[in-house]
């Protein structure tokens, strides 16, 4: 046991080194480290002159500028030794670090460093911005299909990614992204998990995905979670652990894979319906909420929404009962759920029927 905690704590120490010998290895942090040094030297020299020498601020910060410029300076009582060693010294050190802030510059300039954290400045300005968006934990092959459909609806999604090769893929895709691990509440917090609506989390192991789980429902307790298992056994734990909805791709690949050989013109049908390009058909989830024109009414008597070309698939209940009969003659209650088939202009329109300038959101549009 202590030889087993000897090596975790190695390990940890050679991924902490690890860490920080790369993020030293960025010019732009060793140009941060610079313009901390030029501040610090430019106090040191002003407090020389002033308190040594009893010059004038005036002319203590020109003779810092001199120094920098190389253009020499005007130092007085440059007979005193201190003042003469103080000089070879000070002048030398701020010319040096001028000299490598300006080497960093140039190289952060060429190799496109620059462009590069202007521009994750700028994302992670926009990230901080979002509201009810999606983060995605992970973008291998599950988590890149899913930012496609995401994308594919206009709904704003984060990725958080620890895996560094994944990188190249999220900067090409010109997705929003997060570097780091998502079971760190620092990186999901980055990700705005306090303003998100939903988590997927598709990390490469059960135990990530639980400890991500975990941490999600944590800072956001009304978070909706969606989460992927590779076992039977981790999914009571995903559960447990604050999951709305738990998947086995083994499962949902197996049972469409049967579907396939058994009705596959059914299978055919439904991909060209929700997946295909040229089908501008989409399923669409309104929740009903306190005031909404339809509350406290039937379906019918409220609005024929089917003469939009609109199709009621069905009704699940504020209770989680899902009524798929009789659904004209149904009460529509606050919390229950409407699940529609149709065009998005008219869904809109049936929303706006629906609800009648109800302030709740109806959910993305969802080709699934």
């Amino acid at each position: 046991m202590a030889e087993k905690t000897k090596t975790q704590k190695n390990n940890e120490r050679d991924k902490m080194l690890r860490k920080m010998h790369n993020v030293w290895k960025s010019p732009i942090f060793q140009f941060k480290i610079v313009i901390l040094l030029f501040i610090i030297l430019v106090a040191v020299g002003v407090t020389y002159y002033r308190a040594w020498l009893h010059w004038d601020i005036r002319e203590a910060f020109l003779q810092i500028v001199l120094t920098v410029c190389t253009l020499g300076g005007f130092v007085r009582d440059s007979n005193q030794p201190v003042t003469q060693w103080f000089s070879i010294f000070y002048n030398s050190s701020i010319l040096l670090v001028v000299l490598w802030g300006v080497t960093l510059l140039i190289e952060a300039m060429v190799s496109g460093e620059m462009v590069f954290y202007w521009g994750t400045r700028k994302m992670y300005a926009d990230i901080s911005k979002l509201r009810n968006h999606y983060v995605i934990c992970g973008f291998g092959r599950m988590g890149q299909e899913i930012a496609r459909q995401l994308d594919r609806t206009n709904t704003p999604f984060v990725i958080v990614e620890h895996n560094p090769a994944q990188y190249a893929n999220m900067e090409e895709t010109g997705v929003m992204y997060i570097k780091g691990d998502a079971r760190e509440d620092e990186q999901l917090i980055k990700a705005g998990i306090q303003f998100a609506k939903g988590l997927i989390s598709v990390a490469q192991t059960d135990e990530e995905n639980v400890y991500i789980t975990l941490s999600a429902r944590v800072l956001n307790p009304n978070l909706y979670i969606v989460t992927r298992s590779s076992s039977a056994d981790a999914e009571p734990k995903l559960i447990r652990a604050g999951a709305n909805r738990v998947f086995s791709p083994y499962v949902v690949g197996g049972r469409r894979m049967a579907q396939s050989i058994m009705q596959p013109s059914v299978v055919d049908f439904l991909d060209a319906v929700v997946h295909g390009e040229e089908v501008e058909l989409i399923l669409e989830e309104i929740t009903v909420s306190e005031g909404a024109a339809i509350c406290s009414s039937t379906y019918d008597a409220s609005t024929d929404v089917e003469e939009l070309g609109v199709h009621l698939l069905g009704i699940i209940t504020k209770e989680g009962k899902v009524l798929m009969r009789d659904l004209r003659s149904y009460h529509a209650k606050a919390g229950d759920t409407f699940i529609l088939l149709g065009e998005p202009t008219a869904i809109q329109t049936t929303v706006e029927r629906l609800l009648d300038g109800s302030n709740e959101c109806v959910s993305p549009k969802v080709n699934i």
